[in-house]
């Protein structure tokens, strides 16, 4: 039963799917919006519950956190490290968790209904507008980051180059990335059957092929394909 659970999860992740917000305890957010790309994603902290932002997913390690306002938050981190104060480069978090408090007066610092909550990590740049609301409960309690879906035309080219030496090694790669994030585990049923996928693609067997005798969807190995593969100038937009 834990390995059926584990493989489910696995394939929601990385085929980017979820299900509605009320539905779950977590909201997943892809990576493109948690940067603020267009506008910061607003996070509701309502009184008496936290919310936690997940970065597993990614493989992001959080080096420092700004708040602009932290009169009403505190902060805390899965490396305690990051919550002394100590240098930049001691602080290795992948999880946060924000706690609203009761208002603090600080000399100086005006009140404000919202704030801004800047996050850097090993990778990228993140910023959340953090809201205050005095009613209503909250949606979920876990934000978790996801990779970007790749675009239709970057799916298209990594189906093309999958079934490539080079391919078959970003699922490899992907796949041992997916298992340091213990989104899967050796002996899971999934594991097993990409690794018979691998064994069909090391053969010359075409993506489609390969990937409907191993049982896998082909937009869960193009996916693994994106997480192994090195930055090389083939882009997803951003």
């Amino acid at each position: 039963m834990i390995r059926y659970w584990k493989t489910l999860a696995l394939s929601l992740v990385l085929a980017g799917l979820s299900t509605p917000a009320w539905a779950q305890a977590t909201r997943t957010l892809s990576n493109r919006a948690a940067r603020g790309d267009h506008a910061p994603v607003t996070v509701e902290l309502h009184p008496g519950h936290g919310v936690t932002l997940n970065f597993r997913p990614v493989g992001a390690i959080i080096h420092r956190v700004w708040l602009d306002d932290p009169s009403q938050v505190t902060l805390d981190f899965d490396d305690t490290r990051c919550a002394t104060g100590s240098e930049p480069g001691d602080c290795a978090a992948t999880v946060i968790h924000l706690r609203r408090i009761q208002p603090l007066s600080f000399p100086g610092l005006p009140a404000t209904a919202t704030t801004t909550l800047t996050i850097v990590t090993d990778r990228e740049l993140y910023t959340f507008r953090l809201a205050f609301p005095t009613s209503g409960t909250p949606a979920y309690s876990i934000l978790a980051i996801q990779l970007d879906m790749p675009s239709p035309q970057t799916s298209a080219i990594l189906a093309t180059q999958i079934a490539s030496p080079a391919g078959v090694r970003w699922v490899e790669q992907g796949l041992l990335a997916a298992q340091q994030r213990n989104l899967v585990a050796t002996g899971d049923p999934l594991w097993e059957r990409l690794q018979a996928l691998l064994e069909q693609l090391k053969q010359g067997r075409p993506l489609a092929d390969a990937a409907q005798t191993a049982g896998v969807s082909q937009a869960l190995v193009v996916r693994l394909a994106q997480m192994g593969r090195p930055d090389s100038g083939l882009t997803q937009g951003r």
